[in-house]
């Protein structure tokens, strides 16, 4: 009678280690089996994914930004131009 209480505590504990890493890996864990030790890891992939995207478009971004200020900047100097031509002819 004994035995059956200890093999059914032994399933249910495999059951738990079972269900643990099955939501482990629904979180985006990995599991790393070492020498008589279990390490959790963050699967960030799909993060760093983005955050490199993120930091490529905020890159073009910067550029497309220094280019039409630029453009406005001459444009600036343009209508001084144009200002000063007119202020003269005042």
């Amino acid at each position: 009678m004994i035995e059956n209480y200890v093999n059914c505590c032994v399933i249910s504990l495999v059951l738990c280690g079972v269900l643990l890493a099955m939501l482990a890996m629904f979180f985006n864990y990995s599991l790393k089996l070492k020498d008589k030790s279990l390490q959790l890891e963050k699967n960030d992939k799909e993060q760093a994914t983005k955050h490199n995207q993120n930091c490529r478009r905020i890159e073009e971004l910067e550029k497309k930004n220094g280019n039409e200020q630029r453009q406005i900047n001459e444009l600036k100097e343009q209508v001084k131009n144009l200002e000063e031509k007119l202020s003269k002819y005042e």
